[in-house]
């Protein structure tokens, strides 16, 4: 059970993609800087009624808070972790990219599912078909169908705010694994100490059903850690080009935006002047009523972002039945 949950919040699904779910609800726009909207209704059904669901959990305030405070917060560095294959998930991240906005803040948005080779595309791209690239290099990258994650892309088109590419080729990514070959548009991540690379060891051997080889396991390190890096490198550059661009967003898994030895521990390394903020959107489990519960999920002692916003569940399929196939 416990592998099950950890694949299903890993953000690893290059090598164990999440299958698309029902599209989502339009995101509603936030139109003025001081109005909070009602939240959107939740499309996922499981655990609909679970007393955490809808609710934002503050890890370093250890308590409740409203979405007008944590609104507070969307500036600098902000890191959007999902489910993949939650369209409720999606929705929110849109919700927030649109509150920033709304706040007048001017963020450039960076996607996990974008490979890197398409952002000469994104940069010449007019507000027009901006939209079209991202569709067309979604097409064969193995992610969740577009139109779970068009909330967030549009949100971010409709106001012509850069998109940005963080994602590693595939290929690329084999390299790493097998040969530990670093080629120079992958960048070069802050080492982890013996206690974190301990804890990203356990979390890769259970998010891959006990099927993972011992001999890939450091190769599998390798890997997170380097696109942890390149993610955090790819928003600090965004920023660093001019393009107007205050802030930097980024839209990935949740393992990618914890904080202690995800993108932000590479971000703060390179890019200490901008504040940080991980928000993690995470699915309810039934036995689980209190939020330190959820901390296990991320083989953690306590839960490992900033702030986790509770949602329905997508799905109670076992990640695991497949690979045992």
């Amino acid at each position: 059970m416990r592998a099950r949950l950890l694949l299903a919040c890993f953000g690893s699904s290059w090598l164990l993609a999440c299958g698309p779910r029902a599209m989502p609800e339009p995101h509603v726009a936030v139109t003025h800087a001081s109005e909070v909207p009602p939240p959107p209704a939740f499309t996922t059904q499981l655990d609909r009624d679970h007393p955490l669901v809808g609710k934002i959990w503050s890890t370093r305030a250890a308590r409740f808070v409203d979405e007008r405070t944590l609104r507070a917060r969307l500036r600098g560095y902000v890191l959007l972790g999902e489910k993949h294959d939650n369209p409720d998930h999606h929705v929110l991240q849109a919700r927030l990219v649109d509150a920033m906005l709304a706040d007048g803040r001017s963020p450039a948005v960076a996607f996990e599912m974008l490979a890197l080779a398409t952002q000469p595309r994104l940069d010449e791209a007019t507000n027009a078909d901006a939209e079209a690239i991202v569709h067309e290099a979604w097409a064969h990258s193995g992610w969740p169908d577009f139109e779970m994650y068009a909330p967030v892309v549009r949100a971010a088109v409709a106001t012509k705010r850069p998109l940005v590419a963080t994602g590693i080729a595939p290929t690329t990514m084999r390299a790493i694994v097998r040969e530990g070959t670093m080629p120079p548009e992958v960048a070069e991540p802050v080492p982890l100490d013996e206690e974190q690379k301990s804890s990203l060891r356990e979390e890769l051997v259970a998010t891959h059903c006990g099927h993972l080889p011992a001999s890939m396991v450091d190769g599998m390190i390798r890997a997170q850690r380097a696109r942890d890096a390149t993610m955090a490198h790819a928003m600090t550059q965004a920023l660093r080009r001019g393009n107007g661009a205050t802030d930097a967003v980024l839209v990935a898994g949740t393992g990618h935006v914890r904080r202690d030895r995800g993108v932000p521990r590479d971000l703060a390394a390179h890019d200490a002047t901008r504040p940080l903020t991980s928000i993690a959107f995470v699915e309810v489990e039934h036995d689980r009523r209190e939020p330190a519960a959820y901390a296990e999920r991320w083989n953690a002692r306590t839960l490992p972002f900033d702030f986790v916003w509770f949602t329905p569940r997508a799905s109670d399929e076992d990640p695991c039945a497949g690979m045992k196939r």
